[in-house]
């Protein structure tokens, strides 16, 4: 019989971009209790540093006090939720200490590039009881698990561009790791920006450090078209919250890719996102450059779309579903 309340303990080894977090979060506005730790930090000579473990509980050099404080959460634990992996002595603490607890494995991004992708749960010596992938290029390399959305914690806003105003273009990518899926830098996509930011014909946003997620949302805000990578035929967490921010979107993202995101968060259209790869970008942008009512029209659809179908409360029922049928 399903208890009144449970709890939810979420470990990883680094913060995964606030994923874990961002849930835990999320779960706990909704009346359950959750915790998040990650075992540390991205390193510190990156540019990652400090900008992600907002709402996780860091453990890399924790005093005792809050050692003790973990240990007190595995032991409290209906669900022990494993975003990706831990290390094998972390895991080994978890598994004594956790007894009676279900296991949720969720992977939120493959080891390496293909053709060699590996489901870490089946060495960790656990019987999960549910498991997960995020729902964007990830289901196509874990077929058996369920799809499930990362969460965007901001609120939707949208301000549409106005007659006169230069269409305002932000470009952030992470990190330029190459490969089929963390491909996110396209040389012929910076020359386009520069020609045309050159040229007057839009204003590029290109920030060359990371900056926190907070600040990057609110600069978002002020801009009118979000760029995601235009290589791989998906899309990343970036344009989800360029729908959040009311821009127009530009991504690769393929059929399979918007059709799981609206199958995942049972949307009755596919996600308005603008298809556009190396062979098109500079038509496209220059397009949405002479067009004021095109790209407040698309402003509009990405509002609508992340307002009706992509608010945190209503996709963490989704998680919520996964872990009251295991309990």
């Amino acid at each position: 019989m399903l208890k009144n309340s449970y709890r939810v303990v979420h470990f990883s080894r680094s913060p995964l971009v606030g994923a874990p977090s961002k849930l835990s979060q999320t779960l706990c506005m909704n009346g359950i209790e959750s915790l998040a730790f990650c075992l540390e930090d991205y390193p510190e000579k990156g540019g990652l540093y400090q900008k992600f473990s907002h709402g996780s509980i860091v453990l890399k050099n924790a005093d005792k006090v809050i050692m003790d404080l973990t240990d007190r959460a595995i032991r409290s634990a209906d669900i022990l939720h494993i975003h990706n992996d831990i290390p094998s002595e972390f895991l080994a603490k978890v598994l004594d200490l956790g007894i009676g607890a279900k296991f949720v494995y969720q992977v939120h991004s493959p080891l390496r590039e293909g053709p060699l992708y590996i489901d870490r749960s089946q060495y960790m010596g656990i019987q999960f009881d549910a498991y997960l992938v995020v729902g964007q290029y990830q289901p196509r390399h874990f077929p058996k698990f369920r799809p499930v959305p990362n969460l965007i914690l901001e609120f939707p806003f949208c301000r549409l561009r106005e007659r006169g105003e230069k269409l305002r273009v932000l470009f952030s990518p992470l990190h330029n790791r190459g490969g089929r899926w963390n491909a996110k830098f396209s040389p012929m996509l910076e020359d386009v920006l520069n020609v045309l930011g050159k040229s007057q014909k839009i204003e590029a946003i290109t920030p060359r450090m990371p900056v926190s997620p907070y600040s990057l949302f609110q600069l978002r805000k002020t801009c009118h078209l979000t760029i995601d990578e235009i290589i791989t035929g998906a899309y990343h967490q970036v344009s989800l919250e360029g729908l959040f921010a009311g821009n127009v979107v530009l991504n690769c993202a393929d059929y399979f890719s918007r059709s799981c995101l609206s199958s995942m968060v049972n949307a009755g259209e596919l996600p308005p996102f603008v298809y556009t790869d190396e062979s098109n970008v500079l038509d496209i942008l220059m397009e949405f450059s002479l067009d004021v009512e095109g790209t407040k029209k698309f402003q509009k659809y990405s509002f609508d779309f992340a307002t009706e179908y992509l608010n945190a409360n209503r996709l963490v029922k989704i998680f919520r579903d996964v872990y009251e049928k295991i309990i």
